[in-house]
């Protein structure tokens, strides 16, 4: 089985987590909702950077996450910036033993009048592409 868990605060991340869940075959989860978390065989993970770090819930999620909760983790997310969450995620993941998987999946996102439109259609069916590969085990 596997799972999507996000954050999104403008709604670009949660584009892109349900076009990673329709790849997936699952239905994305909000991480504030995803506390009853059963075994995944890959766990992906979507969020952004707010303030130069991703969010404070999403971290809260990650710590609390239990190795028999994920076999491995993907990343995934938006960003103007192009900052991603990948190192963040990895830090915390690796320390517990979830190992994350080197590929991830980043696209822009749009904030203010920057990336206006994004993510777009041809971004959410790379996302979608991309968990399906994943999910085959190209990745």
């Amino acid at each position: 089985m596997n799972a999507v868990v996000y954050v999104s605060k403008g709604g670009n991340t949660k584009k892109l987590a349900d076009a990673v869940a329709k790849g997936a075959e699952v239905k994305a989860q909000s991480a504030a909702s995803a506390v009853n978390l059963t075994q995944t065989d890959i766990l992906f993970i979507g969020g952004s950077i707010y303030c130069g770090r991703m969010s404070g819930v999403l971290r809260k999620f990650l710590q609390n996450l239990d190795q028999k909760q994920a076999a491995k983790a993907v990343v995934f997310g938006t960003s103007a910036s192009g900052k991603t969450i990948r190192a963040e995620v990895t830090s915390i993941l690796e320390s517990k033993g979830i190992p994350v998987v080197a590929e991830s999946f980043h696209c822009k996102g749009s904030f203010l009048c920057v990336n206006s439109g994004r993510p777009n259609a041809d971004d959410l069916a790379q996302a979608e592409e991309f968990a399906k590969r994943v999910c085959k085990g190209g990745v």
